[in-house]
């Protein structure tokens, strides 16, 4: 191929690329939109259950009004909380430009927003990642880590164990899930709202986000560029 016709194809793969990085994405956002709408539904459900009191106080003859208005300020609280829960929420499908997490926090994160659907699915999780002051791009945590341990857990066999680690390598800190079913285990029959995320969408998410990645079934190993190094994707 002369140095011509790779320049003129350059656009064409280019633009694949993109088509594969928005489809993940895309794949990715619809596999985590229950998990969203539960935490969503979570942070708004204290304020209903105490409105729900302070309406039942305010019936009576002679409403006590020092409890009404601590009932009023609790509202006021859990709004504030819900509002920063939902905001924070949000920022998964568009996240703030520049947003860096603690590789640490950012997993905790995206573990305990999966922790519910992977414990009806069959798995444990073992979260062995110890706390730090390691920090990297939030987007690229959330989109490659989350959508590595998906793949993951949409190809194992049930019941089984996830455990996740960490350690430093050539100045980026390198992330792994390893997948073990347990003896006797079977695929599980309970079929997912959208379909089984793929490695090759997995790869699309991360090269986007200039992220290292290797996997085998049971496996995936990915490299994270320190907070100063990491290319946000906005």
């Amino acid at each position: 191929m002369t140095e011509q016709q790779a320049t003129a194809a350059s656009p064409v793969d280019a633009g694949h690329q993109e088509l594969l990085e928005e489809s993940a994405r895309y794949a990715l956002l619809r596999r985590i939109a229950p998990t969203l709408r539960h935490h969503l539904a979570g942070a708004m459900q204290p304020i209903g259950m105490v409105s729900a009191i302070m309406d039942r106080r305010l019936q009576a003859e002679q409403p006590d009004l020092k409890v009404l208005r601590d009932n009023s300020k609790s509202i006021s609280t859990l709004a504030r909380s819900a509002t920063s829960a939902s905001m924070n929420l949000i920022t998964w499908v568009a996240p703030r430009e520049n947003g860096v997490i603690t590789i640490h926090d950012g997993v905790e994160e995206c573990v305990g927003m999966l922790s519910t659907d992977l414990a009806f699915r069959g798995f444990t999780v073992a979260n062995n990642i110890a706390p730090s002051d390691i920090a990297t791009s939030v987007f690229a945590l959330r989109s490659v880590f989350t959508g590595a341990l998906i793949a993951l857990t949409d190809a194992a066999l049930t019941p089984a164990s996830i455990v996740i680690s960490s350690e430093v390598a050539g100045g980026q800190t390198r992330v792994a899930i390893s997948v073990s079913s347990a003896p006797g285990a079977a695929a599980a029959d309970d079929p997912r709202p959208y379909r089984k995320l793929r490695w090759t969408d997995v790869q699309a998410l991360a090269s986007a986000e200039q992220v290292e990645l290797t996997h085998t079934a049971d496996r995936a190993d990915m490299y994270f560029k320190p907070a100063e190094d990491a290319d946000v994707t906005v």
